[in-house]
C-alpha cells in the first residue's frame, strides 16, 4: 500500500485498516497501463473507465443533487467518484461505504488517495455493518459486482433502489390494463368481504406460510401434521403441490395479473376450493375468481414500489412489493400471529429448480443471470435472479419493522432471511405438529 495512504488509513480508521489487512486477496488482479488512463481489473471486473474515468465519475455523481450537504458513495472504485464529489463546496460529509476489503487494499496500493483520505469531510465505512441505505447516494457498478458476501445485503439494496425508477415507469404503463381488470371484477368486489374480516382472527398463534420454492417439498410431512388451530397460508403457486401431498391450506393468496399463468396455477378440483379462503387483489384474473367455490376476500394495495401505509387494524390493505409472499406474510401478521413460519421461501434456485415440483411454474433448469446469487444458511451462494433478490430484501425490511412477531425460516436449502430464526427440518416438523 502506498505509504501515505497507509498512514492516513491507520490514523483515521484503524478498525478499517485491520479489516482490510485480514481480507483474502482476489485471485486475479490486473493493472492496465497501456490505455489513456490506468485501470484495475479484479476477477474479470474492470473498476473504472480506461478512457475517461473522471467523466464516468461525474456522470455517476449526478445522482447526488448539487445542493446536497451530505452524500454516500457505495463502492470505492478507483477513488475518482469520491474525489469528484469532494470538489463540491456544498458537501459537508461524504460517507464512502467499502463493499470489499480486498478491493480497497488493491486500490490503495496502486492509486494515490491522500487528497481525499485526508479530507475531514470524508468518512470510510464498512459495508458489512450497513443495514439500510443513506440518501442521497452514488454507486460504483464495478464494486457492486465485486461486493464481498458479507456486504451482499447493502449491495442488493443499492441495486434495488437504482432500479426503482424503471419499475415505477413499468407500473404506470400498466395502470390502464389494471383499471380495466378491476372493472371486470366489480361484481366480485361488491359482494365479497374485504381482507379486514381476517384480521385479528388468530391472535398469538403460529401461522404457517407456504411459498413455492423447491424446498417446500421438504416439509410436506410436517405440514400435514400441523396442529389444529394454527392456519396454513399458501401462495398461489404452492396450492397444487400442497394438494397433491394431501395438504389443504386454510387460505390461498394470489396477486398476479397473468391470465395464462394464474389459470394454470388454479387448475384444482373445485371440491378443494370449498373450505379454502381465497385472498385476492382487484387485478386477479376474473376466471380465477369465478372458479373459486369457497370464501373470497379482497385486498388492496397502493403502488407496489411505494412504502406500505402505517399499520391499522381496519385497513383492508396488504403489503405488496412484487412477490405474492409479501401479502401472504402481511396477512399472517395482521391476523395476529405471534409466530410466522416460512416454508419454501427460497428466493433462489437450490439444486437448480425454480419452484417446488408440481407447481405449474416449475422449471428444472431456470434462467438465472450470471453472478446473481443469495446466501444460503451455510453461507453458500445459491443462484438467483434480480427480482428474487429484491423480493428477499423487501421481506427482510418488513420483518425488521415488526419485532413483536417471531419469524422462523423452516428451510435450510434456500436463502438466509435476515430477521428470522433458522431451525432444522425435524424441529420445524415438530413445531408444525
Amino acid at each position: 500500500m502506498i505509504a501515505e495512504n497507509r498512514r492516513l488509513l491507520e490514523r483515521r480508521w484503524p478498525d478499517i485498516a485491520a479489516w482490510i489487512d485480514a481480507a483474502r486477496p482476489f485471485e486475479e488482479i490486473g493493472l492496465y497501463e497501456d490505455t489513456p488512463a490506468p485501470t484495475l481489473r479484479l476477477d474479470g471486473i474492470q473498476l473504472a473507465s480506461a478512457h475517461d474515468p473522471l467523466g464516468e465519475a461525474r456522470l455517476q455523481a449526478d445522482l447526488v443533487p448539487r445542493a446536497a450537504r451530505q452524500a454516500t458513495v457505495y463502492g470505492l472504485a478507483q477513488g475518482d467518484l469520491v474525489r469528484v464529489l469532494l470538489q463540491r463546496e456544498a458537501l459537508q460529509r461524504v460517507r464512502v461505504v467499502l463493499l470489499h476489503p480486498a478491493l480497497a487494499a488493491v486500490v490503495l496500493q496502486v492509486f494515490e488517495a491522500k487528497d481525499w483520505l485526508a479530507d475531514p469531510r470524508c468518512e470510510l465505512v464498512r459495508g458489512d455493518r450497513e443495514r439500510e441505505l443513506t440518501f442521497p447516494f452514488a454507486a460504483s457498478p464495478g464494486c457492486l459486482e465485486l461486493a464481498d458476501d458479507s456486504c451482499a445485503r447493502i449491495r442488493d439494496l443499492v441495486r434495488l433502489e437504482l432500479a426503482t425508477p424503471r419499475l415505477r415507469r413499468h407500473a404506470l404503463a400498466c395502470e390502464e390494463e389494471m383499471r380495466l381488470r378491476e372493472e371486470s371484477n366489480r361484481s366480485f368486489l361488491r359482494t365479497d368481504r374485504d381482507v379486514s374480516a381476517l384480521f385479528e382472527t388468530a391472535v398469538g398463534r403460529t401461522l404457517h406460510v407456504a411459498a413455492a420454492g423447491p424446498s417446500l417439498a421438504d416439509h410436506f410431512e410436517g405440514l400435514a401434521q400441523r396442529a389444529p388451530g394454527n392456519p396454513l397460508i399458501a401462495v398461489d403457486a404452492a396450492w397444487k403441490p400442497l394438494l397433491a401431498a394431501g395438504i389443504e391450506p386454510d387460505i390461498v393468496v394470489t396477486a398476479d395479473t397473468s391470465v395464462y399463468g394464474m389459470t394454470a396455477l388454479f387448475q384444482v378440483d373445485a371440491a378443494h376450493t370449498i373450505d379454502t379462503t381465497l385472498v385476492y387483489f382487484p387485478i386477479t384474473p376474473t376466471e380465477v375468481l369465478a372458479g373459486h367455490r369457497g370464501r373470497r376476500v379482497s385486498a388492496r394495495f397502493g403502488r407496489c414500489f411505494e412504502p406500505p401505509r402505517p399499520d391499522s387494524p381496519t385497513q383492508p390493505e396488504l403489503f405488496a412489493s412484487g412477490s405474492v409472499l409479501h401479502p401472504a406474510t402481511d396477512l399472517a401478521v395482521r391476523m395476529g400471529a405471534g409466530e410466522v413460519v416460512f416454508y419454501g421461501a427460497d428466493f433462489g434456485f437450490p439444486n437448480g429448480a425454480s419452484h417446488v415440483r408440481g407447481s405449474a411454474f416449475y422449471r428444472a433448469e431456470p434462467n438465472s443471470e450470471s453472478g446473481v446469487w443469495v446466501l444460503g444458511a451455510d453461507d453458500e451462494r445459491i443462484p438467483s435472479q434480480p427480482n428474487l433478490v429484491g423480493y428477499l430484501r423487501d421481506l427482510e425490511r418488513y420483518i425488521e419493522r415488526r419485532p413483536q412477531v417471531r419469524f422462523v425460516n423452516a428451510g435450510t436449502r434456500g436463502a438466509r432471511i435476515a430477521g428470522t430464526v433458522t431451525i432444522q427440518e425435524g424441529e420445524a416438523d415438530s413445531d408444525a405438529a
